[in-house]
């Protein structure tokens, strides 16, 4: 797991561009989570997961060889999920994340 910062961002009149990662990946998903709702408990040999809210906070249970980590994201936070990292996000209120996978999923790369 490692909490990363957004590579660039620029501010104009007409808005903003926020550059979150450049990497190599393979799928793109719109999580939206409901407050007090979780998703994962589950780890991947293989794929990297790259997490960055876009609305809401969630906190990130991660559990790996290190031991049990809790990281709190809010609005613009970003996080690096990384190969046998078991992960659950617990959503602390109305959440919206953009995810994206270094593999496409597969059930055959997910465990309990």
């Amino acid at each position: 797991m490692q909490k990363l910062k957004v590579e660039y961002q620029r501010k104009e009149n007409r808005g903003i561009l926020t550059q979150v990662n450049t990497g190599n990946w393979k799928q793109l998903n719109i999580l939206e989570i409901k407050k007090g709702e979780t998703f994962g408990g589950h780890y991947h040999k293989e794929k990297e997961e790259l997490f960055y809210i876009v609305f809401g906070i969630v906190e990130f249970i991660i559990e790996n060889e290190q031991g049990i980590f809790t990281e709190l994201l809010n609005k613009g936070e970003c996080l690096l999920v990384e190969p046998y990292d078991k992960h659950t996000l617990c959503a602390l209120k109305d959440t919206t994340i953009v995810e994206v996978l270094s593999h496409p999923y597969s059930k055959e790369d997910t465990y309990e």
